[in-house]
């Protein structure tokens, strides 16, 4: 990455060429120290199918804090520079490792940023961690409508009019979180928002879990870069890190770097795992230095890709023009968004093919698409069995009949009855979903992946709720839920039924 700050200024003379906390970490696993502390396997000491599975250096590096490789909570050495390398490479002022992935830094931002009973504005197709971090905060959310595809049958991002009048419409808000790319993508006027929340004070927080290569690739625009004040990024997920290590970045001063590092350790764990916060160090300096190399070489092998898979003439791949031209907004070419109803089958099948016959695991399925996530890590030949596959698939299942149907998109906004806080510790009781319509959900029904809530704690149970449920788990079995049986929800107890 290229884009760093001015005014960071590193506490020793650091470059991107290092990773201090990774290099201490692998000295020390092949140093010849005897451990008598914890972690209780010792450095892999016992020969054990663990060890044989996942190797004996692993074991070594999974270690607990001690003096020469620093302390997550109370960072002074090769964690600080760690940290301090990572927020040059992004641009921002300062970067926190998180080990708890990027919900904790869903729920460290709302936190760091408002006080209980003050308003967050939030997309209403937030993941499910924004909405646990609404409960934790005893924020009142301030619910905003994505903009809905019904070809695709997905939602984008939220408009920069949709943000502008609930600017409007709640001048008491504190903070504004966005979620910035989509899971599908797509990317709305991030700078322009960020200019109309400044504005008027409102802070503006983004959940970037699927846009940690924004930076290092051509003609996208990072969060940081667009002006965000708060951004959590999923390292693990696009990255190169290990899964459950992110990062917040901060930037400005409208939000203290002391509370946000207050905030982050009440929240994480003080074992932080040294695997987890290492292969960020080690993710880090492999992005910042060949990243942007290796998503050159990719993008025209994705664009020829793109071009065989709608050979066919039933097979659709989302395209910036298309979501441009609709909705103003971008996309991002790594999320290969690929719509199959034209085949008569729905994505849950497809999905369920493509890892059932060809042994491809794909990131989703939704009504009428499948996703793949493209990164460095990916080459002409993964590519190309994908584009087999779905060329196959297209000759030998599909049928005369276009797939359509009327709960494949979750469009709708609950009636917000009580605060998701107020509602989370009220007296519950659990109710067959059926039985469910009007009731007040003490329960987060989920779409999983990609996270996006059906009905959170507070909202009124709607008819369209229940259809959308019934829908998903018959379609996929892929809603979760707090309650301990299938086709239950938890509600609050007594009346508010209507």
């Amino acid at each position: 990455m290229n884009f760093v700050k001015e005014t960071t200024v590193p506490t020793r003379s650091l470059l991107q060429t290092d990773a201090p906390l990774f290099d201490a970490l692998v000295r020390y696993a092949n140093s010849e120290t005897v451990p008598f502390d914890v972690p209780g396997h010792k450095m892999g000491a016992l020969e054990t199918p663990f060890r044989d599975a996942i190797g004996e250096q692993a074991l070594k590096m999974d270690v607990n804090s001690m003096a020469e490789l620093d302390l997550l909570s109370h960072p002074k050495s090769v964690i600080k520079d760690a940290q301090q390398l990572a927020a040059q490479s992004f641009g921002s002022d300062h970067a926190f490792f998180l080990v708890n992935g990027t919900t904790v830094g869903i729920h460290a931002m709302i936190l760091a940023s408002c006080k209980p009973g003050e308003t967050l504005i939030v997309p209403r197709n937030g993941h499910k961690s924004v909405m646990d971090g609404i409960i934790l905060s005893g924020v009142k959310p301030a619910f905003m409508q994505p903009e809905v595809d019904d070809h695709f049958g997905i939602s984008h991002g939220v408009s920069v009019d949709s943000v502008s009048k609930a600017l409007l419409d709640y001048p008491q808000a504190s903070a504004l979180l966005l979620t910035y790319p989509t899971y599908f993508g797509t990317m709305t006027d991030l700078k322009k928002i960020c200019e109309l929340a400044h504005a008027v004070g409102v802070t503006v927080l983004v959940d970037a879990a699927h846009g940690a290569h924004l930076g290092i690739t051509d003609g996208m625009v990072d969060p940081v870069q667009a002006g965000a004040d708060l951004v959590t990024t999923s390292m693990h997920k696009t990255g190169g890190s290990l899964t459950q290590s992110s990062l917040l970045l901060l930037q400005g001063n409208r939000i203290s770097a002391d509370k946000v590092r207050k905030v982050t350790g009440m929240l994480q764990t003080t074992s932080a795992n040294y695997l987890l916060m290492s292969s960020l160090d080690a993710a880090r300096r492999e992005m910042s230095l060949h990243g942007a190399d290796a998503l050159r070489r990719l993008k025209p092998i994705v664009e020829d890709a793109i071009e065989v898979i709608e050979s066919g003439g039933q097979l659709e791949v989302l395209k910036r023009t298309q979501v441009s031209e609709r909705f103003n907004q971008s996309h991002d070419w790594t999320k290969l968004v690929i719509r199959v109803n034209a085949l008569g089958l729905t994505g849950f099948e497809v999905y369920s093919l493509l890892k059932q016959r060809y042994g491809i695991q794909m990131e989703l399925a939704e009504g009428y698409v499948v996703m793949a996530v493209i990164t460095p890590a990916d080459s002409d030949v993964s590519i190309g069995r994908l584009t087999a596959a779905l060329l196959e698939i297209e000759r030998t299942y599909s049928t005369p009949h276009v797939l359509h149907s009327a709960w494949t998109v979750v469009d709708s906004v609950n009636e917000l009855v009580m605060t998701p806080r107020d509602a989370f510790y009220a007296e519950q009781e659990s109710v067959s979903i059926d039985d469910a319509i009007g009731r007040i959900s003490a329960d987060t029904l989920m779409i999983y992946p990609p996270g996006i809530p059906l009905v959170i704690p507070g909202e009124r149970i709607t008819c369209e709720v229940v259809q959308h449920y019934a829908y998903y788990e018959q379609a996929f079995g892929a809603v979760l839920s707090e309650s301990k049986q299938t086709g239950s929800v938890t509600v609050v107890k007594g009346g508010y039924k209507r």
